[in-house]
């Protein structure tokens, strides 16, 4: 008879609560310890699953739902006509967050302006 000793099985854990295993951590080379490697106040869990970095404070998921966009940096304004780019601004939306237009590239945007007298 032969005997047989079993496997080594490696578990990786959710030792923070990000919703990240160990194994995940690493890969996005967060610290498995700390539940927002980055200090932006979003997990990192949250982060990867929206396609954001969870190592950059200024790339997190937006508060209300926004998906963000991975083509900003690559935009050149080309002027304010009809078919043009527009140059980037930024605003504060409801939720308290800054967006700036060029977050939403890959969107129609319809921008509404109000004065109130």
């Amino acid at each position: 008879m032969i005997a047989c000793r079993p496997a080594e099985v490696s578990i990786s854990w959710d030792d923070d609560g990000d919703g990240l295993l160990g194994n995940q951590e690493d890969d996005a080379g967060t610290d498995p310890a700390v539940w927002d490697s980055d200090g932006d106040g979003h997990g990192d869990g949250a982060e990867v699953d929206e396609g954001t970095d969870p190592l950059d404070p200024e790339d997190h998921p937006f508060g209300g739902g926004w998906e963000p966009a991975h083509c900003s940096e690559s935009i050149v304004p080309t002027g304010n006509g009809v078919a043009d780019i527009a140059e980037n601004f930024t605003l504060t939306d409801q939720y308290g967050e800054d967006l700036s237009l060029h977050d939403f590239c890959d969107k129609v945007v319809l921008l509404e302006s109000a004065a109130f007298w």
